[in-house]
């Protein structure tokens, strides 16, 4: 898989017997980042086959223990696999102060170089990886953030129908059209806005927990994959709204409203056994939803 998610942990505030708590992979070219840091993070990515060596970040929503509990044994399982390449944290005012803390009171440091960004709505981080993060702000109980994350800019691809017309063939010609040269056929010179398309790249939004927000719509904006606090019905909208969450009918006018190619339901509480009654009030209305699973992956380009 080139590109796409894995669920590592799916439920709201506690466990279930199917259902972990959260977390996300983004696995993108062999490099991964985890969003979001539930107890037992770790264990996860190993069921699914990923290694925690190759996770370049970890971004933090917000600071409740069910988002960030698992971030100190991440790092200390890290540290007893060999780990010496960095790892950067990210999340809200606070992430540092935790680790800090943690790290303190266990008596124990990582023997490789951890950096904490300390993030703001409107911040950006750019990964080496070449994936580019931005924080925005969502509505829950305490200082939260959300992410959009953007995959670089895509080798363009050759219309061969185009490239015949204009009296070429595939070899050396088109590669310097696809490095950005124009080329001469003849008497004509050929550009490269000739004949390359423009690939769309894959943008990922998860909004961690959080209500209904103006602002999830904006940041949401277009993207390939909207990843949306979906704890409860909407029978349950008073509850869920004063709790700093939203409903799998919120996510879904989410979606809608921010032409959202697909939508993921995540944090999903343990009172539900099964996901279907948000799924079928959610599909109403956006029907390109689907239910996160825990181990599930979503590919998005293989």
């Amino acid at each position: 898989m080139e590109l796409g998610l894995v669920f590592l942990g799916t439920s709201a505030a506690v466990p279930m017997r199917s259902r972990g708590l959260p977390g996300i992979a983004l696995v993108y070219r062999g490099s991964i980042v985890v969003m979001d840091c539930g107890e037992g993070t770790q264990a996860a990515l190993t069921r699914a086959g990923l290694s925690p060596l190759r996770v370049e970040a970890v971004l933090v929503t917000h600071l409740h223990g069910d988002h960030v509990f698992g971030l100190p044994g991440l790092a200390q399982s890290m540290a007893m696999l060999g780990r010496r390449r960095p790892l950067l944290v990210a999340g809200p005012p606070g992430v540092y102060g935790f680790l800090r803390e943690t790290f303190r009171y266990t008596r124990w440091l990582p023997l490789f170089p951890l950096y904490v960004a300390e993030l703001e709505p409107g911040d950006t981080l750019a990964l080496p990886s070449g994936l580019r993060v931005e924080a925005f702000p969502v509505d829950h109980t305490v200082p939260a953030l959300g992410y959009r994350v953007e995959e670089p800019r895509r080798k363009p691809r050759v219309d061969l129908e185009r490239a015949r017309r204009l009296g070429l063939e595939p070899g050396p010609l088109l590669g310097r059209l696809q490095r950005g040269e124009p080329v001469r056929v003849g008497e004509r010179l050929i550009r490269p806005e000739d004949v390359l398309v423009e690939r769309p790249r894959a943008v990922i939004v998860y909004t961690g927990d959080t209500r209904p927000a103006e602002t999830v719509v904006e940041a949401a904006r277009g993207a390939t994959v909207l990843v949306h606090d979906s704890t409860f019905a909407s029978d349950m909208a008073e509850e869920a709204h004063a709790q700093g969450h939203s409903t799998a009918l919120d996510a879904a006018r989410a979606a809608r409203e921010a032409g959202v190619r697909l939508l993921v339901l995540f944090h999903i509480s343990a009172r539900y056994d099964s996901p279907e009654p948000l799924l079928r009030e959610a599909r109403r209305v956006h029907p390109a939803t689907v239910a996160a699973e825990d181990l599930a992956k979503l590919p998005l380009r293989v």
